[in-house]
């Protein structure tokens, strides 16, 4: 026998004849037609109207939960208060961790938990923006190792975001663009970036992000540590329209393992910081304009720092009034490189 819950969704009299009353008749109710009793089809109608209205409140409140992906459950009254609650940012009060794999992870998942990833670092900031309020608390989206689709961020909000491979490890953990920029932050909004490898390749075009690392563009920031440079078609990494791109923390330690056009790449009023870190070199790298550029106004802070290994190439490029902070050490004394830096319109090393 069915119970009351699974007639949910169902009709009454759906094999049998109605007879639908008047307005005036359904406002006067069972008194219209008198001391007769009701006839079937009369019957009918008045309890298919009882179930059409039921049947859409309960269509809404299902759907509701459904999207929560819960089965409606008669014994369960939690389901649509839980379902709700569901619909509201979650707002942290320690750091929360999202989790991403590139080779087993699935942009479907509901819920990005370490066994329930998602495939792509660009959904897991979107999930993030989408359902995270931070409160001023770190969110890190925890890669697992793999190459992995490149990433934007360009919206700011109250709290960090953390992308992080293995510090020991980072070639494990691969970003790569075949047509554009790596990671990218534009229009106020920043990130963090640790443990990764990056590389991007695509058309050199100046003022373009085509084929660069680490982006910071239109006021964006990104800060990273223990990351490897792979190769670039353009920088491995560039800022400009004010934006950043600079080193975090003590103890700062990368590495550079491929070519590019430039290393590090200033213009447009962008900042590069590369101060007190060790950069390990391999493969001997050709930087085809100079491992450390800027240009149309761009800085790069540079002092404190050193390298161990070779590269091919000017050691530096300065033009059009950009500015390389290098506290007073000349950028051929500074930088690695096999041709001297190159000073253009006003570019300045100090």
């Amino acid at each position: 026998m069915p119970s009351w819950f699974d007639r949910f969704g169902e009709e009454w009299a759906t094999t049998g004849l109605t007879d639908d009353p008047t307005n005036a008749q359904a406002d006067a109710g069972w008194a219209y037609i008198g001391q007769a009793p009701p006839t079937v089809e009369q019957f009918n109608s008045m309890f298919q109207w009882s179930d059409d209205k039921d049947n859409w409140l309960y269509g809404q409140i299902g759907n509701v939960i459904a999207s929560a992906n819960m089965l409606p459950d008669p014994l369960d009254l939690t389901q649509l208060l839980r379902a709700i609650n569901s619909k509201f940012k979650i707002k942290l009060t320690a750091p929360y961790t999202i989790w991403a794999d590139s080779i087993n992870g699935n942009d479907s998942n509901l819920v990005p938990n370490q066994g329930t990833p998602f495939r792509t670092i660009q959904k897991s900031i979107d999930w993030a923006l989408e359902n995270i309020e931070p409160a001023h608390q770190w969110v890190y989206i925890q890669l697992q190792p793999g190459t992995y689709e490149p990433a934007v961020l360009s919206v700011s909000w109250n709290g960090g975001l953390l992308i992080q491979g293995d510090t020991l490890n980072p070639r494990n953990y691969l970003i790569k663009n075949t047509n554009g920029g790596a990671l990218t932050a534009a229009y106020s909004a920043w990130f963090a970036v640790q443990g990764v490898s990056i590389e991007a390749i695509g058309p050199d075009v100046d003022y373009e992000s085509n084929g660069s690392g680490l982006n910071g563009i239109n006021a964006g920031i990104i800060i990273y540590k223990d990351v490897a440079f792979g190769p670039c078609s353009q920088s491995q990494m560039g800022a400009w329209s004010a934006g950043q791109v600079y080193s975090w923390g003590p103890n700062i330690n990368y590495s550079i393992y491929g070519n590019a056009r430039m290393h590090m790449m200033s213009y447009v009023g962008g900042i590069c910081t590369n101060v007190r870190t060790h950069v390990t070199i391999t493969n001997n790298p050709i930087y085809s304009l100079g491992f450390s550029c800027c240009t149309t106004a761009g800085y790069i802070q540079a002092w404190g720092s050193t390298y161990t290994g070779t590269t091919r190439g000017p050691r530096a490029y300065a033009a059009a009034y950009g500015i390389q902070n290098l506290a007073g050490v000349s950028p051929d004394v500074l930088f690695p490189g096999d041709a001297p830096a190159q000073t253009f319109s006003g570019g300045l090393y100090t």
